[in-house]
């Protein structure tokens, strides 16, 4: 088996998501999501496709591509880097405080998104995460957008703790596997989110 950037780029998100779901390491889950959607986006890009960088670049004014960057990084680069360019500590102990598992719910958004437009597909798990994530980011949707879909989906998710709302997840995973048509569509992969070896 040759291992390439799109299995890359799917081996780290799905064994984020994997992570994410299990509520285990969110330091890991965040390094694996922002890791695997950097390689996505680009595919993406060479797919014809637009990511969605480019469409949050195109939707939000005074963003740059250089904002964004910082924006995608700033908790990344403070959990890979010891050391700055001019080869001194990085300063990031107030980054690191600022940091929990909710800011994994927007690396893991946006690398799925650009996978999804990358191969055509996604595991039902993803799927299901990112019908769970616009129902708690309805102000992440265009004003003109339908939230009701998401929202029935994941009914009163805002008023829910964190647990709930994952356990929400979870619970809309396990109904989704046994819907038949859900997991006969071609735009939904079939292998488990962990892949095995190479």
């Amino acid at each position: 088996m040759s291992l390439g950037k799109e299995q890359i780029a799917r081996r780290q998100l799905g064994t984020a998501l994997a992570l994410f779901l299990d509520d285990l390491d969110p330091v890991s889950v965040h390094c694996l999501a922002c890791g695997g959607g950097e390689v996505a986006e680009t595919l993406t890009q060479r797919s014809g496709r637009e990511p969605f960088s480019t469409h949050a670049l195109n939707v939000v004014p005074d963003l740059t591509q250089s904002k964004l960057r910082k924006i995608r990084t700033r908790y990344w680069n403070a959990f890979k880097h010891a050391l700055d360019h001019g080869g001194l500590d990085r300063q990031d102990a107030e980054t690191i405080a600022e940091f929990d598992d909710t800011k994994n719910d927007h690396v893991l958004f946006v690398g799925w998104y650009d996978i999804m437009l990358a191969s055509g597909k996604m595991p039902i798990e993803a799927q299901a995460f990112q019908v769970w994530y616009l129902a708690k980011y309805p102000e992440k949707l265009a004003p003109a957008h339908d939230i009701k879909p998401y929202q029935i989906q994941f009914p009163n998710i805002s008023f829910a703790s964190r647990a709930q709302q994952k356990a929400m997840l979870r619970t809309a995973i396990s109904e989704r596997r046994t819907d038949l048509t859900i997991m006969g569509d071609r735009r939904t992969e079939q292998q488990p989110l962990i892949l095995g070896v190479i």
